[in-house]
């Protein structure tokens, strides 16, 4: 089954194609283009049908040991009327010995058979989900949008659909919340397992944990189970790194690890009804679908287009200071990157090029990176022999301002201080429009 990878932090664009009939690397990879889903390479129907998984069979490799304690994981979630839970999640990815994480936590609460309710505590991947068994509503912060449908009897129907990912923020099916959630817990588990192993015994979250591998065809992810009469997924990790490495684009040296940690868990603790009624978020869209209309959202104006450049200083790579009001009388232009960025390592260098060309008619380039230090930074341009004037926005603050939701973001700022144009990922023919645009501007159209 063909679908789209984007390997990138929460507010960035970098996609990848590639085909895995997997679901839980189909989920995992696939949601983490949450907030850059209006980009439009997505395209998707609400609430698609999943994909067929083979169950475990007898040609499934599994010891003793391990096969009777995902008897009892499997037993122990059939058996509940429900849970409530946090589920925190974490996603490091290392590219060329740079690294950046990416953290939510979530409060669940579950009840059988599809009464739900998922909630981003903190972080910036994720959203709401909750389903009182009559009405789903799944709403996501970064657009502002909600959608509602009538409640399916199993809650499979939604968590296999790309609005729910981005609502889960990507690491759901990772974490097995779904299988937890299904009539069948061990099946759902164990579909597309070809080994299970029992690595050892370990201490998570101060539990005592049997720790389980698991192998499927294109990857192998663990499973920590807490030990005694309650079978408690206590944490789930996968490395995606093989799998990302090959991928065209790929940055150099490409590693992803995804993990997922439970704690404060409870059993047969239902959603309350406070927690089951929605109320819709003040200026939210209702929606059929989070990625429906992309083409038309790419194409619409964005909401800092003729207003006021947010003001800011930032302190540049070289030790100097940016201060974007005395630049008033000046094109400006704004590039939000980071070095980890694939479209960002191939945007940057035409856009230092045709603001170079262009300096002596007042414009002025600052390439604005997002939360990497100068050491990494310094080594990323002398390694493309890159001359350009790099803000430090060590805190995404500047980022913030702009409302950067997805990287390369360009911004020009025009002569009156207003921001002009905000053009969002790379194009083929970058260097021709955006030189196009740049005249344009310069010359008062």
């Amino acid at each position: 089954m063909p679908f789209y990878v984007a390997f990138a932090s929460p507010d960035t664009d970098f996609f990848m194609k590639t085909a895995n009939s997997q679901k839980l690397l189909n989920g995992v990879l696939t949601c983490l283009i949450a907030v850059s889903a209006q980009a439009g390479v997505l395209t998707s129907p609400a609430f698609a049908a999943a994909p067929a998984k083979e169950s475990a069979s007898s040609a499934t490799q599994m010891d003793a040991k391990s096969a009777q304690i995902m008897k009892n994981v499997g037993t122990f979630y059939k058996d509940m009327k429900g849970f409530t839970q946090t589920m925190s999640t974490e996603m490091k990815i290392t590219a060329a010995d740079k690294q950046t994480a990416m953290t939510s936590v979530f409060k669940v609460s579950f009840g059988r058979p599809n009464k739900f309710y998922l909630k981003l505590e903190s972080g910036k991947m994720g959203g709401q989900m909750v389903c009182d068994g009559k009405t789903a509503y799944l709403y996501t912060p970064v657009l502002n949008k909600y959608m509602s449908m009538p409640a399916p009897e199993n809650l499979s129907q939604i968590f296999d659909t790309i609005d729910y990912q981005i609502v889960g923020g990507g690491f759901s099916s990772m974490s097995l919340i779904e299988s937890m959630c299904t009539p069948d817990p061990y099946s759902q588990i164990m579909a597309d397992v070809i080994k299970v192993e029992h690595a050892g015994v370990e201490k998570v979250a101060d539990n005592d944990c049997d720790h389980l591998r698991f192998t499927q065809k294109d990857f192998t992810w663990d499973m920590w189970v807490r030990q005694g009469k309650e079978s408690w997924i206590q944490k789930v990790t996968a490395d995606m790194s093989k799998v990302l490495a090959n991928k065209p684009g790929a940055p150099e040296g490409v590693s992803a690890l995804l993990t997922c940690l439970y704690t404060n868990s409870e059993a047969n603790v239902l959603p309350t009804a406070e927690l089951l009624a929605f109320t819709k978020p003040e200026g939210a869209k209702e929606v059929k679908s989070f990625l429906e209309d992309r083409s038309a959202e790419a194409a619409s104006v964005h909401p800092l287009v003729n207003k006021p450049a947010p003001t800011f200083d930032l302190e540049t790579v070289d030790g100097t200071k940016f201060n974007l009001a005395s630049q008033k009388g000046k094109v400006v232009v704004l590039d939000f990157w980071a070095t980890w960025c694939g479209p960002c390592t191939m945007a940057l260098p035409i856009i230092t090029e045709v603001t170079s060309s262009l300096k002596d008619k007042d414009v002025v380039f600052l390439a604005v990176n997002i939360q990497e230090t100068p050491a990494q930074i310094k080594e990323f341009l002398d390694k493309k022999n890159l001359k350009v004037s790099v803000g430090l926005d060590t805190e995404g603050k500047v980022a913030e301002l702009y409302q950067v939701r997805g990287i390369p973001q360009t911004v020009i700022v025009g002569k009156d201080g207003n921001v002009a144009e905000v053009h969002i990922g790379f194009s083929p023919d970058l260097k021709e429009s955006f030189t196009k645009e740049l005249n344009d501007i310069l010359s008062g159209k």
